[in-house]
């Protein structure tokens, strides 16, 4: 396809979406080229660093009269000429500007003369290399000249404007473009820099930094890893700190460059420093004071305190640190009024209150305290000095009569008061009762204390009253249920004390205070610790709890009556990955209502997180019984849930494991259930299955398989096979296919179904695959210094999707050719569609850096796979491997069909095919008759040990058959 010459009919209008540029491209120039140039009058053209066409301002339309998709394929070229356009080229390559004039063809056919001015900027979006070209009519150049430089100035005086020093390099490292902030933050020139080798400024970094290793290490870190961001600090030799701070430069998903931005820091740590040391003074100061200072949050919280002030509180620092200073006040009242006056005015001098110290003694005090404010005036804590004036308050209280300070102390305690007679009679009630309780301490005089405890509390009150009344003196602590004026019950604690033989009491005196606030938060508490916070389910420590006691009443029994489900939701991660974790939230809690809907009295169901449930079905006596609970489970969970307007569908696999004897720890009969729940889900989800000892048995077998395959890696128990591959127009050996053997040292030679899904579950397979590929490297090369081999020969090796996704498998293949100077033609990396399409387009990224490795690459099993064609033919693969099944189907005529279509999908895709599983010359032939490249199978020869191989490498198979089959 060519673009149109100047002077072409004009063509059809398309919408701007249509542009030829990508996505990615348009998406960070489109708000750079509507600032810099829809507002001008003049035509202007937006293109990448390449000469690539992104945009076009309204005015370039209207003046040329070309359609976004004309531009696409050549850019200016299409109206300017070839030519011309690459003069433009290589001046804002050379020097990143051009002026001129060039006589252009419209589309309608006419020719007009136009000034060009075009240069090169860095977008502010994304940082990527653009270039812009403005056209004008030498007559309009009175009219827009001042508007026209105005706008060329624009990039530059943004790039200055900045307060960091910014530095735009290439993917080689080449300086780009920098702003004068950078100049004066490393005093250098702005022309040296950009005039000079690149290396001369980074020399002159260098020089002057203390440390210039560390600059060195980090450039070679980001040359390996283009895609990593750094930052750092760096110490200059004139004393100076520079912040940096790197990030790559993309064009759409090619990283083209990267951004450098410096900052000097230097004032700002002196500045820290200065800060720290006053901070230092003050610190010494705070704590070698004689007085005692605290510290409190704008809360009332303890944040620090001096050693002054914890001699007079009584405790340590870390006792202190964090409590409220308002549970020290021993009449809330007072300190509610101090709280008053400090907020009022800031500052509250010599204010005189009751505290209680951390030991529960109390004390008087004097307190002086300042409100704390930051530098936007919001408050930030208060500071204040405690000064204890107990002994004088004592001397002031020992002026009063015993009688008047009894009253005072009982009248205006937070704890009730009572005393009772010998009956449990109340006699005295303190006034507190009617803040605790409600009641009006004249109204309870006289009546007896048990008429107001909980039935169920009264026998226990009774034992110990009396306890309390068998000896003079005695104490003793005391809780119950007491009946609240409003008709609740309130849980009490008390400490009765005996002083029935004192002269002045003559009682059983019970100081009593209310513990319902506590005892509620101990049992919400106690819920919290055993229950799922999503679902309110119980959680896995009360179901193991409730297990083991299951357990042992079947050992009291000898009866095992109750099963346990594990079930685990079928495509949940789907629905969670798709709609979001709060909508897979919501399907938890419904599933969790549905499971209950299933229960029966006496069953439990629990959550033991992410999305597996267990029931215990507690009473089950057999199979039946619990499979049939199941089976309503699975009714229940098929019935769609509609969450914030989704319909939703999910299925359930379940394990049940039934209640036996031999189980001794609950934790063991719930391992049973979940290894019956992957099996279930092993055979395809939705199902349920009963747990059996062939299941334990062969998770241990894949445990000892694990240990073995690692014990086999460091013992080198692995061995490659070569199974040929001919091209079925000559049955000539062409190629070798890898494949791994395990010599195991008890059960001989193994194939890769024997490990290969233990190895990729464990992750294994990593470490073995890195030893397949160098293996099969090192082979080649070997092969090539005995003998000259054919260019066509190449060995096909199988890699995982796990190995695919590790980063580090460019570097690592690169490495391992160039250590046995083997090209990468010679190597065929086989991989499945399942594997490319789990991430379609990071796996083609990867696959497309392979291919730059010179490594070919094929799709194995083709024709069973998933992979859409709008990916199929993106994926850069020389071959397509067509699936043994495909083959051995072939004296069919409708799988003879299917096979043609595949080989020739193929072949418009632009891949060779090789067809796995040829077992006779009949197959051999009509895959050949259908235009199939190669194949291998036993007809041709099973794999053989590589000085096997070596001896088949350009023979004709089978032996002595040199005809096309």
């Amino acid at each position: 396809m060519h673009a149109d010459p100047p002077g072409a009919p004009p063509q059809p209008p398309t919408s701007e979406s249509s542009v030829g540029a990508s996505s990615s491209e348009l998406s960070g120039a489109s708000p750079f080229f509507s600032a810099l140039a829809d507002h001008l009058p003049i035509p202007a053209i937006l293109l990448d660093g390449q000469g690539g066409f992104l945009r076009q301002n309204t005015a370039h339309r209207a003046t040329l009269g070309y359609t976004d998709e004309t531009l696409a394929e050549r850019g200016p070229a299409t109206y300017m000429g070839d030519d011309h356009f690459a003069a433009i080229r290589n001046d804002l390559t050379d020097t990143g500007s051009h002026r001129g004039s060039v006589v252009c063809g419209t589309a309608t056919g006419r020719s007009i003369s136009l000034d060009v001015s075009a240069f090169a900027a860095v977008g502010p979006e994304n940082n990527s290399p653009l270039w812009m070209l403005l056209l004008r009519h030498a007559s309009f150049r009175p009219h827009v000249e001042h508007e026209l430089d105005q706008s060329l100035a624009l990039l530059q005086a943004t790039l200055d404007s900045t307060a960091d020093g910014l530095l735009v390099v290439d993917h080689e490292g080449r300086i780009m473009n920098f702003n004068k902030r950078l100049s004066k933050i490393w005093d250098t020139p702005p022309p040296g820099a950009l005039e000079a080798d690149d290396i001369e400024p980074m020399t002159f970094i260098l020089d002057h930094l203390v440390n210039p290793e560390d600059l060195r290490a980090t450039l070679r870190t980001l040359t390996q890893n283009p895609k990593r961001k750094a930052s750092g600090r760096l110490e200059l030799t004139d004393g100076r700190t520079i912040e940096h701070y790197s990030r790559p430069q993309k064009v759409g998903s090619e990283i083209v460059g990267r951004v450098w931005s410096f900052r000097d820091v230097t004032e700002q740590i002196r500045a820290q420093e200065a800060l720290r040391e006053g901070e230092e003074r003050y610190r010494k100061l705070f704590h070698n004071s004689r007085q005692a200072i605290y510290v409190t949050d704008a809360a009332g919280i303890f944040i620090d305190v001096n050693e002054a002030a914890l001699d007079v509180m009584g405790g340590t620092r870390d006792e202190l640190m964090g409590m409220d200073s308002r549970e020290f006040w021993i009449d809330q009242d007072e300190g509610a009024r101090f709280r008053e006056a400090l907020e009022k005015t800031g500052t509250v001098r010599n204010f005189e209150g009751r505290l209680k110290r951390l030991d529960g003694t109390e004390m008087d005090c004097l307190l002086t305290t300042t409100a704390q404010h930051d530098s936007r005036g919001e408050l930030v804590g208060y500071q204040g000095i405690l000064d204890d004036i107990s002994e004088r308050k004592r001397a002031q209280l020992a002026l009063r009569s015993s009688e008047e300070y009894f009253r005072s102390l009982i009248e205006n305690a937070l704890e009730t008061i009572t005393i009772l007679d010998r009956e449990g009679v109340i006699r005295y009630q303190s006034p507190s009762v009617l803040r605790v309780l409600g009641y009006d301490p004249g109204e309870l005089v006289g009546k007896s204390v048990f008429d107001y405890i909980h039935p169920d509390d009264r026998a226990g009150a009774v034992n110990a009253l009396a306890g309390i009344m068998a000896t003079p003196g005695e104490s003793s602590d005391v809780k119950l249920r007491f009946l609240h004026m409003d008709g609740s019950w309130r849980y009490m604690e008390a400490v009765g004390r005996n002083l029935l033989d004192d002269p002045v009491v003559r009682g059983v005196v019970l100081n009593a205070r209310d513990a319902t606030g506590r005892r509620e938060a101990e049992e919400r508490l106690l819920h919290d610790a055993f229950h799922d916070k999503l679902t309110g389910l119980p959680n896995r420590a009360l179901l193991l709890d409730r297990l083991n006691q299951m357990l042992a009443r079947s050992k009291r029994t000898g009866k095992a009556s109750f099963s346990v489900l594990f079930l685990d939701l079928d495509r949940f991660k789907i629905i969670n990955d798709s709609l979001g974790h709060m909508i897979g939230d919501q399907m938890l809690i419904s599933v969790a209502r549905r499971l209950e809907g299933c229960l029966r009295p006496g069953d439990t169901v629990a959550r033991l997180g992410g999305d597996e449930f267990t029931m215990i079905l507690d009473g089950t006596l057999d199979e039946d019984e619990a499979t049939s609970i199941a089976n309503r489970v699975h009714e229940a969970m098929r019935q769609p849930i509609i969450l914030e307007g989704h319909e939703v569908f999910t299925a359930v696999s379940i394990g049940i494991a039934p209640g036996s004897l031999t189980y001794e720890s609950a934790e063991d009969i719930l391992r049973d259930a979940d290894l019956a729940m992957y099996r279930a889900k092993s055979l395809g989800k939705d199902r349920h299955i009963v747990f059996d000892d062939s299941m334990h048995a062969d998770a241990m077998a894949v445990l000892r398989l694990e240990s073995e395959l690692r014990k086999a890696i460091e013992g080198q128990e692995f061995r490659l096979f070569y199974q040929p591959i001919v091209a079925l127009e000559t049955n000539v050996v062409t190629s070798f296919e890898a494949l791994l053997r395990w010599e195991h040292p008890e059960r001989g030679l193994l194939f890769p179904k024997d490990f290969i899904s233990v190895a990729e579950e464990t992750q294994i397979i990593v470490p073995l695959g890195w030893w397949v590929l160098e293996e099969t490297i090192r082979q080649v090369a070997e092969w090539e210094r005995e003998f000259k081999v054919h260019d066509d020969l190449t060995v096909h090796v199988n890699v995982s999707g796990l190995q695919l996704t590790q980063g580090d498998l460019i570097p690592g293949l690169r490495e391992m050719l160039e250590k046995y100077n083997v090209p990468g033609h010679r190597l065929n990396l086989e991989l499945t569609e399942g594997i490319i399409m789990e991430k379609a387009e990071a796996a083609i990224r990867t696959l497309h850096r392979l291919r730059e490795l010179g490594l070919q690459l094929s799709i194995d099993d083709f024709g069973i796979g998933y992979s859409s064609l709008t990916y199929l033919h993106r994926f850069p693969t020389q071959h397509v491997k067509l699936e043994r099944s495909f083959v051995a189907d072939m004296d069919l005529d409708e799988s003879s069909g299917i096979v043609r279509t595949i080989i020739d999908l193929a072949h418009d895709l632009g891949m060779e095919v090789v067809a796995e599983g040829i077992e006779t010359l009949g197959q051999a032939r009509k895959l050949a008759e259908m235009s199939c490249e190669a194949g291998q199978g036993f007809y041709f020869g099973r794999a053989v040990p590589a000085d096997e191989a070596r001896e088949l490498i350009g023979e004709t198979l089978p032996r002595g058959t040199k005809s096309t089959p």
